[in-house]
């Protein structure tokens, strides 16, 4: 089927199309904010993504339905403030945004196009936001380590995932206390070390 040939399906492009151009810069807009959410941008940015998965859909179009419906699940845990909007989010959601630009582009093409690496991006964001989806995220742990290598403490993946799409971050801080005590007292200086 051409594009040309199918009036209904041309118009949907171009509409999905102009839907991506607001996403785009409104999702730029919405990283800006971070956790002060405006609502009324992010549930705009919410229904253009609806809009261009629920035209998919009818169409059959199944890539851009699937890449589009994941990133509504990314848009719907930010409109819940679920998830903070921070830059690695954004990013992945505009990444999302150019390859359903791009399936869009070559509509007659796109189900057979790789999204593969793109919706598992997206899926990893919202894996353990939920406590219904912590249950599917692996319980493994992950050492938190100095450059020399010494271990600070551990955290699970699960925690460490949530986390991060909430903005929060682990910052480590070492300092040498070997300095700050008086070099005569060489007893301390080497209980310490």
């Amino acid at each position: 089927m051409s594009i040309q040939d199918d009036e209904t399906l041309r118009l949907y492009v171009e509409e999905s199309i102009e839907h991506l151009s607001d996403i785009e810069n409104d999702l730029l807009a919405i990283e800006e904010g971070g956790a002060d959410i405006d609502e009324e941008l992010v549930n705009k940015v919410f229904r253009a993504a609806h809009s261009i998965k629920g035209g998919a859909g009818f169409m059959g179009l199944n890539n851009i339905k699937e890449l589009s419906h994941k990133m509504e699940n990314v848009l719907g845990m930010i409109r819940e403030r679920e998830m903070v909007p921070n830059p690695e989010i954004v990013n992945i959601l505009l990444l999302a945004s150019d390859t359903l630009r791009n399936l869009l582009n070559n509509v007659g093409a796109s189900n057979d196009m790789a999204i593969d690496e793109h919706v598992n991006a997206l899926i990893a964001l919202t894996a353990g936001a939920g406590p219904e989806k912590k249950a599917e995220v692996a319980s493994d742990n992950i050492d938190i380590l100095f450059d020399n290598g010494r271990m600070v403490f551990t955290v699970s993946v699960s925690d460490l995932t949530t986390s991060r799409n909430k903005g929060q971050f682990i910052y480590l801080a070492e300092f040498d206390l070997v300095q700050d005590i008086d070099k005569k007292d060489s007893n301390t200086a080497e209980l310490l070390k």
